[in-house]
């Protein structure tokens, strides 16, 4: 990685004599998404749309000018964020019932964060998809999800993906919450973005975006606390896939906390 230049040391002076880092300008991004998800999902869906395409399009257009490869690459990958929201806002649960629904609204995310891998060129070892390192913070990462699962079931309180508890029922629902949940979401964000926020915003900030970024997408469950659970959540998932130098302990982490949240809690606790 040390051929990406550190952008966080380096300043541009304005004519106020202010210094403004370019990583600000990142930053300010992300910020904007969470704005712009509080439109979309509290306030005026439709205005929202708008204002996500906007972003996207803002994004793009940086991504297109910006001359350095890691930064450009990074931005094309940010600008998924919107994109992919645009089009979930698109899908009704009411469209396909179910898990059916995550299925179809992953999918975009799943498929945007491949070609992405695969126009930049990046090995699996760059996205994490490798066998983890430090198997006592995998054996962790894996127990400790379903609690996860549990205690965020205590801030959003869904409804169950299937119409009962049973092997039968639960089985081929829990294979896709892994893939179109975990597998998805980690590659995208502890996958892709970390792999190129941490060398330029160094290596806490660079967690710190990605977990920012994560969970304000999740401010459509209309609850400041579970906002704030999933950034924590995304901080240890992120320090852990650094640690490991995989996401494979983050994406199993993330499908069996989905399993415990959509599939067994609305059954088992009330």
């Amino acid at each position: 990685m040390d051929h990406i230049p550190n952008y966080a040391l380096r300043r541009t002076r304005t004519k106020h004599n202010f210094t403004i880092g370019p990583s600000a300008e990142l930053w300010i991004y992300v910020i904007v998404l969470g704005l712009t998800e509080i439109v979309s999902d509290i306030i005026a869906p439709l205005i929202g749309i708008w204002l996500h395409a906007i972003l996207a399009a803002v994004i793009v257009y940086r991504a297109t000018t910006e001359k350095d490869v890691a930064r450009r690459q990074f931005l094309w990958v940010l600008a998924i964020l919107p994109l992919v929201r645009i089009v979930s806002f698109a899908i009704s649960s009411k469209t396909l019932p179910g898990v059916w629904y995550y299925v179809l609204a992953e999918t975009p995310l799943l498929g945007a964060a491949l070609t992405a891998k695969h126009v930049f060129q990046l090995s699996w070892r760059d996205v994490g998809m490798v066998r983890p390192k430090n198997w006592a913070l995998v054996t962790v990462t894996v127990v400790t999800s379903p609690f996860l699962g549990l205690l965020e079931s205590r801030l959003i309180h869904p409804g169950a993906l299937i119409p009962r508890l049973t092997w039968g029922q639960a089985l081929l629902p829990s294979i896709l919450l892994i893939v179109f949940t975990g597998l998805s979401e980690e590659l995208l964000f502890r996958g892709l973005l970390q792999h190129y926020s941490i060398p330029l915003l160094h290596y806490w900030r660079g967690i710190l975006y990605v977990a920012l970024a994560w969970s304000l997408l999740h401010i459509g469950w209309h609850s400041g606390l579970d906002v704030v659970f999933v950034f924590t959540v995304g901080l240890a998932w992120g320090w852990i896939r650094e640690k490991t130098g995989s996401i494979v302990p983050t994406i199993l982490g993330h499908g069996l906390a989905n399993i415990v949240l959509f599939l067994i809690v609305p059954f088992v606790v009330k």
